[in-house]
């Protein structure tokens, strides 16, 4: 049996009832084990850093196997190359896998600006969606410019009302983390929220925040 083999029997050894009741529920991306986050992570401690199994295992096409290759890069993200990165950029992979690697890996990473104005190019939402996730992690980061801030306050103001549902929501991510880690900007990210009203009716379960903008926003400044 193959080391891939191998690593593909234990997960799918570890799936989970209720793991896989959930991703029917929500139509995650097949296919799929099921196997919960924390045996995942519990896994990829075997095969902590062996770099060379990223591609392998994002090339099963299998969720759980994209989700390894993830945890195993995790403490070494630049140095995955720019090809391996290019090739899992893929809209048939799942949108919760594409959001763990720009989370995990092209948040972390050196050229992550780079990657940022290359995915905002890209016409699919999906990858517009992580660019989106990128620039709000820039700016949560402290170190825009008035310039930068206002220029995407603006195009915030102007487009995340009737923006593709993929990308609304980093869009809105990144008006939040503005009017969080920018106090002279605050008052302005409040009323774009406010005006906007995006996800306004949003249903949340007790204890959880809405992602409405205002809540959002309140919430982070609470906990600072």
């Amino acid at each position: 049996m193959t080391e891939m083999n191998t690593i593909l029997t234990q997960l799918e050894a570890a799936s989970h009832a209720g793991t896989l009741k959930r991703y029917e529920k929500i139509g995650e991306t097949k296919p799929y084990y099921g196997v919960p986050m924390g045996a995942i992570s519990g896994i990829a401690k075997a095969y902590k850093n062996r770099l060379d199994l990223f591609a392998p295992l994002w090339q099963t096409g299998v969720l759980e196997a994209q989700y390894l290759a993830i945890q195993i890069a995790k403490n070494k993200p630049d140095q995955l190359t720019l090809e391996d990165l290019e090739n899992c950029l893929d809209e048939q992979v799942s949108v919760n896998v594409l959001d763990k690697l720009a989370s995990i890996i092209l948040s972390k990473r050196k050229d992550s600006r780079d990657w940022e104005e290359t995915l905002l190019a890209q016409k699919p939402a999906i990858f517009q969606r992580l660019g989106w996730f990128l620039r709000a992690k820039y700016f949560a980061g402290n170190s825009a410019s008035n310039q930068e801030i206002e220029e995407t306050l603006d195009h915030i103001h102007q487009h995340l009302q009737t923006a593709d549902p993929l990308i609304q929501w980093t869009m809105n991510q990144c008006l939040v983390e503005i009017a969080v880690a920018y106090p002279n900007y605050l008052e302005q990210g409040l009323a774009i929220g406010q005006e906007l009203a995006v996800y306004a009716d949003m249903k949340v379960p007790k204890g959880c925040t809405s992602a409405y903008a205002p809540d959002w926003i309140e919430a982070l400044l609470r906990r600072k």
